[in-house]
């Protein structure tokens, strides 16, 4: 049988909020398609993140986030989604080096994090690797890595450690995949880091272990077993299953912007309308083509998309970063010219 986990964490000053599997994201990768690789994300949540996009260009000082972190300059330009001015308002972090949730550098490679609540991240004790707040990992990959194999080695290096957000930590598991196919998940189980490596790992929602979402495929006709009837709740298992087993009957598409069409459809299928789920709606919707370096961002609030394509960025070195509020809905079509820098 398929298993549920339920979880309560803090997030919000003062705030207690009740989070199920359901609330917090999923991840779709269709990588076999033989047009383009595009993958799509949702953002759950109790309330909004008030997202930005940041443009982040080479030659950026950064370290990951305590005392004995390594640091590093920024290798690759990146577009990142991020939730950085929220938490500097509400929690004091870094309006431009901290939450960075998803995005996508120059050479393709993108990433996304989304949260789990069965996390158990390694300890001082356990582990003599330098430390990385979970904050700030998605900056170390974009800023040092072309694809996802090289994300995998730097991965081993480091060792993600949580930061409180008020008084809790989140538990968080990252995706990252680029324009070969490749795809590769990153969990922390019972202190240890997990690895799932491969272009077979194309769907991610949250908790319980990756492992046992798998097993929990099988149960289901288009993946040898005998349950024909897909699951509709919200919960992160049913999503799994959903999102799976639609990605698995997608056709060729007849272009990169009809892949990208079928993927953010599958998404939309998988998200939570709002005042339908008491643990919060979905507020975004992205969908990143690795294959031509476009992002695209979908405000549900908003009844118009924005997307931004990378060749129309400056990454030089000596630029400076910038940003612009997505969620604008003056905004609209592609938006590259529409960043301003960050004061």
């Amino acid at each position: 049988m398929r298993k549920f986990c339920f979880t309560v964490i803090a997030f919000g000053i003062a705030t207690l909020l009740a989070v199920p599997c359901a609330n917090a994201c999923s991840r779709i990768f269709w990588n076999d398609n033989g047009v383009a690789m595009v993958t799509a994300r949702t953002l759950d949540w109790a309330h909004s993140f008030e997202d930005y996009l940041m443009v982040i260009p080479r030659g950026q000082e950064m370290n990951g986030g305590f005392e004995d972190s390594p640091k590093w300059t920024s290798k690759y330009g990146s577009l990142v989604c991020t939730i950085g001015p929220y938490i500097h308002d509400h929690y004091g972090f870094d309006y431009v080096d901290d939450g960075a949730v998803e995005g996508i550098n120059e050479k393709g490679l993108a990433i996304h994090g989304l949260y789990m609540g069965d996390t158990v991240y390694p300890t001082d004790e356990s582990s003599d690797l330098p430390p990385v707040s979970y904050m700030r990992l998605g900056r170390y990959f974009l800023d040092n890595c072309a694809n996802v194999q090289e994300a995998v080695d730097a991965m081993k290096k480091v060792r993600v450690k949580p930061v409180k957000l008020g008084d809790k930590e989140l538990g968080a598991h990252f995706a990252v995949e680029d324009p070969t196919g490749d795809s590769a998940i990153f969990e922390f189980v019972d202190g240890e880091l997990v690895i799932h490596h491969g272009k077979q790992y194309t769907v991610m929602t949250n908790e319980p272990a990756y492992h046992v979402h798998i097993e929990n495929l099988k149960e289901y006709k288009d993946f040898g077993g005998t349950q024909e009837m897909l699951p509709g709740t919200t919960d992160s298992p049913d999503r799994f299953i959903r999102a799976a087993t639609f990605l698995s009957r997608m056709k060729k598409p007849a272009s990169a912007d009809d892949a990208t069409a079928k993927v953010l459809g599958i998404a939309r299928t998988i998200q939570v309308p709002f005042d339908a789920d008491e643990y919060g709606p979905t507020w975004y919707t992205s969908v990143t083509d690795l294959t031509n370096k476009v992002f695209y961002f979908d405000w549900t609030q908003n009844p118009n998309i924005v997307w931004v394509k990378l060749e129309n960025l400056d990454f030089s070195e000596g630029q400076p970063v910038k940003q612009i509020d997505p969620r604008n809905p003056n905004l609209v079509g592609e938006v590259s010219q529409a960043f301003e820098p960050v004061k």
